[in-house]
């Protein structure tokens, strides 16, 4: 069962375990080739071994309990007497020059997805620079082709900052994977209208985006007959942006960073969410501040907005909402009636489709994190492959 075990883990099907034992503080496993004649790839009669015997010791796998495991694997010079050629016999998985095997190098690279390459080389042992030539190598061939996959029919498109103030890039996702297909540098009006039209599929059949001005105007001019849909949550973002400004100009306005997140908490939090402590102390608070108070009940009556079954109930609920807030309320609340009302087409399409950018936000900080790990993007064509591969496939 042992032995069996430890087929598995090397999986080499070309070849027999051997002895396995530790030297120096590292495992070697002796590997034995199951096949033992070989034929002339020219007259394809049966050849003869006519150097002496050499061995190779390659990298083979990293178990973290164990450290590296290497293979050691025999050197077949073959020659064919009829023919006079000769030739290195090549064994699946291993390649014919170098250190380490096919699996330790994709090894590697799985490693590298979450991870830095400095700490990919301490772990194992291979130098930085080797490991990065491995990963954007490989990474050209595991990265999904759009040759190979239907069509998105719901994209989320949204951009993010490459150097925040100075350079940004659009990226556009499948709403459905998660999949980026394509990261193109720029977030001007003629940039974007150039990355859409380099889109490797068909023209979608809804996009979601953010309340950018103009980019329902700039995406449509592209693709005409596309749906957009504003963002719920860049749509909810406005009420709260409002509402902490609202916070900070009440007089009970908290300076300590704990009691600042307390008192967000309160305000931002669904009430159904709060316990009955709570909601009574928040109650008090807005009792006392009537602007406070006129922004939060717009907060809570938007929600109720979203919370409609059909596009029919969520139309009728939305124009309720505008013809009241437009007039009444906090001066801020009618700032943000007039913005839903120039987006209102945008806003009712989540009635009808049901979808956010949900997705392309957790991804903006999934990128977050590979330019931390990258120490920056000097190589745009590099970061934007490795924005492709580590981000989920489709």
């Amino acid at each position: 069962m042992y032995k069996q075990f430890t087929t598995d883990l090397v999986h080499l099907p070309s070849f027999e375990l051997g002895e396995i034992y530790k030297m120096n503080g590292v495992w070697e496993i002796q590997l034995i080739p199951r096949q033992q004649s070989f034929i002339c790839p020219l007259c394809f009669r049966k050849s003869v071994n006519h150097a002496r015997p050499k061995e190779r010791v390659l990298k083979h796998l990293f178990i973290p309990t164990h450290g590296l495991i290497y293979v050691r694997v025999p050197v077949y010079r073959q020659r064919c007497d009829d023919c006079g050629i000769s030739w290195s016999v090549e064994w699946p998985g291993i390649p014919q020059r170098g250190k380490v095997t096919n699996r330790f190098k994709e090894m590697v690279i799985q490693e590298c997805k979450g991870n830095t390459f400095q700490s990919v080389s301490k772990k194992t042992g291979i130098s930085p620079s080797t490991i990065t030539h491995w990963f954007y190598q490989e990474a050209e061939r595991l990265v999904a082709k759009p040759e190979n996959h239907s069509s998105p029919t719901k994209v989320c498109i949204d951009e993010f900052s490459l150097k925040k103030g100075h350079k940004y890039s659009l990226a556009i996702q499948d709403a459905e994977t998660g999949h980026i297909w394509q990261v193109s540098e720029g977030r001007s009006r003629a940039q974007i209208q150039e990355a859409l039209k380099r889109y490797p599929f068909i023209a979608p059949v809804v996009a979601v985006t953010d309340l950018a001005p103009g980019m329902a105007k700039t995406i449509q001019e592209v693709w005409p007959h596309v749906d957009i849909v504003a963002d719920k949550f860049h749509v909810i973002q406005l009420f709260t942006a409002a509402l902490e400004r609202a916070r900070k100009l009440s007089s009970k306005y908290a300076t300590k960073h704990l009691e600042i997140r307390y008192q967000r908490r309160l305000l931002m939090t669904d009430p159904k969410l709060l316990d009955p402590q709570e909601k009574d102390k928040l109650s008090k608070w807005l009792d006392e501040d009537t602007n406070l108070y006129q922004q939060y009940q717009a907060l809570q009556a938007i929600r109720r907005v979203y919370q409609s079954h059909t596009y029919q109930e969520g139309e009728q609920s939305l124009q309720a909402w505008i013809d009241y807030y437009l007039w009444d309320g906090a001066s801020a609340t009618r700032r943000i009636a007039k913005t839903l009302l120039q987006w209102k087409t945008e806003i009712l399409n989540y009635f009808k489709y049901r979808i956010t950018n949900a997705k392309i936000e957790g991804t903006n900080n999934l990128i977050k994190t590979i330019k931390r790990r990258s120490f920056g993007c000097p190589n745009q064509e590099k970061f934007t492959l490795r924005i492709r591969l580590e981000c989920q496939q489709p």
